[in-house]
């Protein structure tokens, strides 16, 4: 008799309105394609400068995203370290 257990780690989940929350240059959380996504630290480093993305924090940014990056090849570059969780479904906008 063997007894297997299974670990499912889950992601954290976030509404839009904790996500709301975090708009600004020293705190600033996007919501992109469903994930929420910690950019505070990346704010130096970002080629357009800060001031684009601070504009965008605490909200869904995906449309402005998409249209300006090669948003699959960016994602697989800086997603997995600046992920911290999924939108709630109940948020999605």
């Amino acid at each position: 008799f063997f007894v297997f257990f299974v670990l499912f780690v889950m992601s954290k989940t976030y509404t839009a309105e904790e996500v709301a929350k975090h708009n600004s240059a020293g705190d600033c959380w996007l919501i992109i394609r469903e994930k929420v996504y910690d950019v505070t630290d990346f704010l130096p480093e970002h080629p357009g400068g800060k001031k684009v993305v601070v504009r965008e924090a605490g909200k869904d940014a995906t449309k402005k995203f998409e249209a300006l990056h090669n948003a699959d090849s960016v994602l697989r570059k800086y997603g997995k370290d600046l992920y911290v969780g999924d939108l709630a479904p109940s948020s999605k906008l």
